[in-house]
């Protein structure tokens, strides 16, 4: 007797025709993008090692470079390297047993000259054999756009019926490039690759939102209608110009996705990027050696999800922070804290309730109430530059009357993430929360 195929590996990321802001897989199941970058590896081994971990720990999703040497298919101009479409064979091969979509970026450089540095593509470089002088002739010109369009139908010859696929992105934080013509190349590049992606999602990706001029990139890549999935990237930055990329995490995340959803758009919403770097992306923050319990990484997840994000917030820093601290886990923790929930029949809306000690974070829906409550005392100066540790919060409330009344409570529960404990509560519009430090879970279920 042949085993029956797995739903969630035979079948395709899509948007919700039932609800633009959430995904679901073409057999109609509820997915949550759940996982971090885990753009490159120094070997397959090292990249089979990622996957395994993160699948181990609840995540369904996983973003690679497909410009990254250790998968580039073009090592001199117009010439294929089938050895790197061999391991990305293997990407998909690990992505299908362990039960991850992957999103694939096409590409990252920002300019073409004859210098060697990890964001030029020098071998398309007239001096290397290449067609262009610079990145201006590769961005603005007809041969150009027919350079990248010819091989993103290598990649659609060989991967396009590929349900292991999540979606394949344009570029990495486009912006950055060094040519004027942004946004005449993506408003006629989304379409043409969705054309030749008829069953996956295609989108793009700018820079770190760190500054008010990143506004109107943004909202116009993001309105594009060809581009599916609205995308922002966000990092905890003391060398960038908004106040709110030194906030606390949950704060710099839950931000970033109320920028987008301030577009008014109406498709679903990712903090693509997030994470923490020395002042102006000099490198990994400092921050992360001292946070070996993953503090950050919690806020990372949590937060974009319970604003009104489609999934975790990605993380990047995969090898140098989540790996190297065995943090992992996190990604379990979240997983179980929104288990059996499907947004999409939901029609979340995103809430907050204020409150006097606690940054209180909520997702009403039909159902289901939702909320994810924050120590607001607890943050990074707090814990990891200070190392003043969390505290033991005890005897606190929280009242959802404004939400929904005692009456239409059937059942209340809550998560503590940290302690991976579930416990029943009362039944009362004023929920008393179990002692916790740092956050806790309220899932109240509707009569």
């Amino acid at each position: 007797m042949r085993a029956k195929a797995d739903p969630f590996t035979t079948s395709f990321v899509r948007v919700s025709p039932k609800n633009p802001l959430y995904f679901e897989l073409s057999n109609g199941q509820a997915y949550i993008p759940i996982g971090p970058n885990i753009c490159w590896a120094r070997d397959m081994g090292l990249m089979k090692t990622y996957f395994r971990k993160l699948s181990e720990n609840g995540g369904n999703y996983a973003r690679v470079w497909l410009s990254h040497p250790l998968f580039e298919i073009e090592r001199q101009f117009g010439r294929v390297d089938s050895s790197s479409f061999q391991k990305i064979d293997t990407v998909l091969e690990l992505a299908s047993r362990y039960r991850i979509k992957v999103k694939f970026c096409f590409e990252h450089f920002r300019q073409i000259d004859t210098t060697r540095n990890f964001f030029n593509k020098a071998l398309y470089h007239q001096a290397n054999g290449g067609p262009f002088a610079d990145m201006a002739g590769y961005i603005q010109s007809d041969n150009g756009r027919a350079t990248y369009l010819n091989k993103v139908d290598l990649f659609r010859q060989r991967y396009g019926d590929h349900p292991a696929v999540f979606g394949w992105e344009l570029w990495n934080e486009m912006n950055a490039i060094r040519s004027a013509g942004l946004y005449d190349w993506n408003a006629y590049m989304l379409p043409e690759v969705h054309r030749k992606f008829p069953k996956n999602l295609v989108m793009q990706s700018l820079g770190s939102f760190d500054s008010e001029k990143a506004r109107p990139d943004y909202r116009f890549i993001n309105s594009l209608k060809a581009n599916d999935v609205a995308q922002i990237h966000r990092y905890l930055d003391k060398g960038g110009q908004l106040a709110v990329v030194t906030a606390p995490m949950d704060v710099l995340a839950s931000n970033a996705v109320a920028e987008l959803r301030s577009y008014g758009l109406q498709k679903p919403m990712l903090l693509a990027e997030v994470g923490a770097v020395k002042p102006k992306h000099t490198g990994p923050s400092e921050l992360y050696p001292l946070d070996k319990a993953g503090m950050l990484l919690h806020d990372m997840l949590f937060a974009p999800f319970f604003s009104g994000a489609a999934g975790t917030g990605m993380a990047w820093h995969w090898d140098s922070y989540i790996d190297k601290n065995n943090l992992w886990y996190h990604y379990q923790r979240f997983t179980e804290a929104i288990k059996g929930v499907d947004p999409v029949d939901e029609q979340f809306v995103p809430v907050t309730i204020p409150h006097p000690t606690l940054r209180i974070y909520g997702l009403s829906g039909r159902k289901t109430l939702l909320l994810w409550c924050r120590d607001a005392e607890n943050d990074w100066q707090q814990e990891l530059e200070k190392g003043r540790a969390p505290a033991l919060r005890q005897n606190l409330t929280v009242n959802v009357d404004t939400l929904l009344s005692a009456k239409q409570i059937r059942q209340v529960t809550t998560y503590d993430p940290w302690q991976h404990k579930t416990q029943r509560a009362r039944r009362s519009a004023a929920v008393q929360l179990p002692d916790f430090t740092r956050s806790i879970v309220v899932r109240i279920n509707r009569m």
